[in-house]
């Protein structure tokens, strides 16, 4: 039933998504054979992808008013439109050239009338793990398969974040939902303080501590502290370090990495990093080294984005007495974001 529901959910959307698409082009076509002046083929598909843009993100803010609606109470004034819908697709390339495609859908609305505090987040399973991992210091790629389990295998998590404070150098907040996992649902609930420091020489830090529980998965608390130094106003240097334990599993797993990111231009950058990780047991060891270069680019009107992570190699093991393997991939990733 559960994935009959992801399929369905997803199904749904994507068929939001064309329709929109075909109503603007069915507007597009009416306005043109009326209009006596020949426009360029590529001045009419801007305006195309333009219109159905504007008329997802104009959806993604009426849902916030539908939302606040059923509370009783109206928006009040002030900027609240940042709810987003977010879309990506991603292909990976193996060494012998073969490919896996994946897609990624994650939805935010903010409550208005709540001044930012409550939001409604719907997204992938997977992203939901990763963002609570803080010993994943890497490009969001698992190489620690002793952590995973059937949790990871569900599909969608529904969830409401509410900002218990929020200031310049402090924030608390909460999450709780459930997990679509197959067969059960798995309810949660997440506690997550977050602190920055403004150091010397123009350093930042940023520690965050986080507490999460639920049935299928049990105890679980990760803390981060990250290191922030502008060497320029192109280049950003950047420190991760992460650990993470379970009570299920009893491990801990260790995350430590770099990264540099280039600003090329206002619509694009590049970003070379580098990572370590490992766990405790049997002893404390390394599980995998991973160095990267990733390109991201704004394709159109601060909505489409494109990145490629080439080169991407990985050294992993699984056990501390057996020698690293190394694997080679490339991964290349679109992205579609409505809203905000």
């Amino acid at each position: 039933m559960i994935p009959f529901m992801n399929i369905f959910l997803r199904f749904i959307f994507l068929n939001c998504f064309l329709l929109v698409a075909m109503h603007s082009l069915i507007i597009a076509k009416e306005s043109n054979e009326n209009d006596s002046d020949n426009q360029s083929l590529i001045k009419k598909t801007t305006e195309l992808v333009d219109d159905t843009h504007q008329l997802l993100s104009e959806q993604v803010s009426s849902a916030s008013d539908i939302v606040d609606s059923f509370f009783g109470e109206e928006r009040m004034g002030g900027d609240y439109n940042k709810s987003k819908i977010k879309l990506n697709f991603t292909t990976t390339f193996d060494e012998e050239g073969k490919s896996t495609s994946t897609m990624g859908l994650s939805t935010s609305l903010i409550l208005p009338r709540t001044q930012k505090k409550l939001n409604l987040i719907v997204e992938d399973a997977k992203k939901n793990f990763e963002s609570d991992d803080l010993s994943d210091t890497g490009s969001g790629q698992k190489q620690n398969n002793a952590t995973t389990d059937a949790g990871t295998e569900s599909t969608l998590s529904a969830g409401l974040q509410y900002k218990i404070f929020d200031s310049k150098n402090w924030t608390i907040d909460t999450k709780t939902g459930v997990i679509f996992s197959d067969p059960d649902f798995d309810p949660y609930a997440r506690l997550r303080f977050r602190r920055s420091f403004y150091l010397e020489n123009d350093w930042e830090s940023r520690f965050t501590q986080l507490v999460r529980w639920s049935p299928l998965r049990n105890w679980e608390e990760s803390t981060g502290l990250v290191f922030d130094k502008p060497i320029n106003k192109q280049l950003l240097f950047r420190i991760k370090n992460g650990i993470s334990w379970r009570e299920k599993t009893g491990l801990f797993s260790l995350g430590h990495g770099y990264s540099l990111y280039h600003q090329l231009a206002s619509n694009k950058a590049l970003e070379y990093f580098s990572n370590i990780s490992g766990i405790h047991e049997p002893k404390i060891y390394t599980t995998s080294y991973d160095f990267g270069i990733a390109y991201r680019q704004m394709v159109y009107n601060n909505w489409i984005f494109f990145e490629i992570i080439s080169p991407l190699i990985v050294w992993s093991r699984e056990k501390p007495d057996e020698n690293f393997k190394q694997t080679n991939a490339i991964i290349v990733k679109l992205d579609f974001v409505f809203g905000g």
